[in-house]
């Protein structure tokens, strides 16, 4: 079916569009970018011109044919992938106008493959100069007939997302194409120096743009303004994300809890055995209700300004800034921007880690960004710090104040707490000399917030949030069980839907007692601790079975239904836990611990996978929650011994 097609193959350095070009040709939505973890692997779409069929190769983008010590540079072995099957008919070089110098030093290196092994020389190669417009904004006017002229190829200036460019790049493969052209395509000017060529080409009309870029980039890379803006803007972020917990969630939980109904009524039309009614619908759809109402909000709201700080350049100045304090801790500075995905979500914190050219450096970003609380855990900050720890009223000033300054105290005790485990893996089991953190500023980018809400909504949050759902459904169909099911013993079938007897605990109730004694040295309680292990398949389950386990009937809570609770107002959730026995000592080890545990099972196979070894997933387990026992138990006696508590 392959040969059917003439391939083309798309080659070009980081953030130079090519994929945007590759999307234009083929109408795919593709999408990478090097903070996101690309896997590496080409691209591959079709599109016909002139009655022709060409297949287009999206391949990684690369400053060098050979490896280089950029964070989303290519290896030699990503870009030679596109000659072990086929040799591709035609060889499109991408660069950015306004970098056109790093372009051109790749565009040598294609020119100059060894013909004698893949007999790579014949090969027809055109340059396409993207960002064009770009360029004139700025005050670069380029040359392109002289460019031609040097290079002796054929030199397309276009802009990426202008259609009638695009046709511009199709007939220059159209021409390159055709099997009687090769010989126009002779390389004769491979002498030529990329950074002459660039100084010839190109002419300065305004600095203007120039200078506001270099004061731009002296103050958000700057050793005190550029960390301050850093604050400042993670610190609105967050704002935003936890306003976002609130109305958009509840909203989200009303529709869904209403489709929940008209699906009981639709089980109950059908027939539907109530155990298995339960068991689907007050189990697994209950717990994508409430996985989705807790986590698609937030996830999406950060997730939206997290792609809006990408698209405008700011990460990368972001990694710039922070590197040397990763530098002290044996990291390097692009942990920073994982652990600040890592508050969005864990795993994709943990995808992101691909960046890190080092391997040493990358597993160290790993196995501790699970440290970082992922906003699937801010419900919890969101709902007990109000309750426990509030100053005044939630909605007063002063209430609103002591609440944000305690979430901050708690969130720079987990990035500080991250540094140093960095620090000591870097110095004991992932010991090794630093790397250096080379790092291209990329221009600024015009904003598109419409481009931006859409590319993240359907590229990211989408992908997240599924993953959590295909977690949180078989786990609210267990807890279910757990909740619903009653030891009768070898003569009875050893289970149960109907209790067996008044005093028989169900077997979460069960659990909750077998775990209570250990919970009781952390300063929490057997329905606390239960819930966290139950919680495992996705965090933001927590809640509802901590409320279930309180509500059901076990050794601590009352006699109430069997099924993931729906929550409540914060009056009436603070009765119920304070007659569960909680004083401040226990929302504190709650919140202490709901920062330090285990990653859930998303993450850990998100670890795994990056890793490729599971022996690494249970490191990162280790390293997360012996640090949450110890300061727990450490809190939890000083509140016994000290306090009397």
């Amino acid at each position: 079916m392959e040969n059917e097609y003439s391939v083309i193959a798309l080659t070009g350095t980081p953030k130079s569009g090519k994929t945007t070009i590759f999307n234009g040709l083929t109408g795919m939505c593709r999408y990478t970018g090097g903070w996101w973890g690309d896997g590496g692997a080409p691209g591959r779409g079709t599109y016909r011109y002139c009655g022709q069929a060409y297949m287009l190769l999206d391949m990684p983008g690369a400053y060098s044919l050979s490896s280089a010590p950029f964070p989303d540079s290519g290896s030699r072995e990503s870009n030679d992938s596109l000659l072990q099957s086929r040799q591709p008919d035609v060889i499109a070089v991408v660069a950015d106008a306004t970098r056109l110098e790093l372009g051109l030093h790749l565009l040598k290196q294609v020119l100059g493959m060894d013909s004698g092994t893949r007999n790579t020389g014949s090969i027809p190669v055109i340059l396409c100069v993207n960002f064009c417009d770009e360029a004139l904004r700025t005050g670069l006017v380029i040359d392109y007939n002289l460019l031609e002229d040097v290079l002796q190829i054929p030199v397309i200036p276009c802009c990426a997302r202008d259609q009638s460019h695009l046709d511009d790049v199709k007939a220059a493969i159209h021409y390159a194409a055709k099997p009687g052209n090769r010989k126009a395509f002779c390389y004769d000017c491979l002498d030529f120096s990329p950074k002459k060529l660039t100084a010839e080409c190109i002419s300065v009309t305004s600095e203007a743009d120039g200078a506001r870029r270099v004061l731009l980039d002296l103050i958000l890379t700057g050793p005190v303004t550029g960390k301050i803006i850093l604050l400042l803007l993670l610190a609105g972020v967050l704002h935003l994300t936890m306003l976002a917990g609130g109305v958009p969630s509840l909203l989200l939980w009303n529709a869904l809890s209403r489709l929940e109904l008209y699906l009981d009524s639709a089980m109950a039309y059908l027939g539907a055995a109530p155990w298995l009614t339960g068991c689907l619908i007050h189990g697994g759809f209950r717990a994508l209700s409430w996985t989705a109402a807790i986590m698609l909000p937030p996830l999406a709201v950060f997730l939206f300004f997290f792609t809006l700080l990408e698209d405008l350049g700011f990460l990368p100045r972001a990694s710039m800034g922070m590197d040397p304090i990763f530098e002290k801790c044996g990291a390097c500075g692009g942990q920073c921007v994982t652990m600040a995905l890592g508050l969005g979500c864990n795993a994709a914190g943990v995808a992101c880690c691909r960046s890190i050219q080092s391997p040493r450096e990358r597993i160290i970003a790993v196995l501790t960004n699970s440290m970082i609380p992922c906003c699937g855990r801010f419900p919890v900050f969101i709902i007990l710090i109000p309750l426990f720890f509030a100053a005044g009223p939630v909605d007063s000033l002063t209430g609103s104040l002591s609440c944000a300054l305690l979430f901050s105290i708690l969130l720079l005790a987990a990035v500080y707490l991250s540094l140093g485990i960095s620090w000591l893996l870097s110095k004991t089991l992932l010991k090794g000399l630093s790397s250096a953190f080379a790092l291209e500023l990329s221009p600024y980018r015009k904003m598109h917030i419409t481009r931006s809400a859409l590319r993240s909504l359907l590229n990211r949050t989408m992908v997240f949030a599924g993953r959590a759902v295909r977690a949180a459904v078989p786990a609210g169909i267990i807890i279910w069980l757990l909740a619903n099911l009653f030891y009768t013993g070898p003569s009875g079938g050893f289970v149960s839907f109907h209790r067996p007897a008044a005093g028989v605990p169900s077997l979460l109730a069960a659990f909750t007692g077998l775990l209570h004694p250990a919970a009781v040295l952390l300063g929490m309680d057997g329905a606390i601790l239960a819930a966290f292990v139950l919680s495992f398949p996705a965090g933001e389950l927590f809640l509802p079975i901590l409320i279930m386990a309180y509500l059901e009937g076990g050794p601590l809570g009352g006699m109430l239904g069997g099924s993931l609770a729906a929550g409540g107002n914060g009056f009436s959730l603070y009765q119920l836990l304070a007659s569960q026995g909680w004083t401040w000592i226990t929302a504190i080890c709650t919140l202490v611990f709901t920062f330090l545990h285990w990653p859930c099972l998303t993450t850990c196979q998100a670890i795994a996978r990056e890793t490729k070894s599971w022996k690494w997933a249970g490191t990162a387990v280790c390293i997360a929650t012996v640090p949450g026992i110890l300061i727990c138990a450490g809190i939890a006696l000083y509140g016994h011994m000290v306090l009397g508590i």
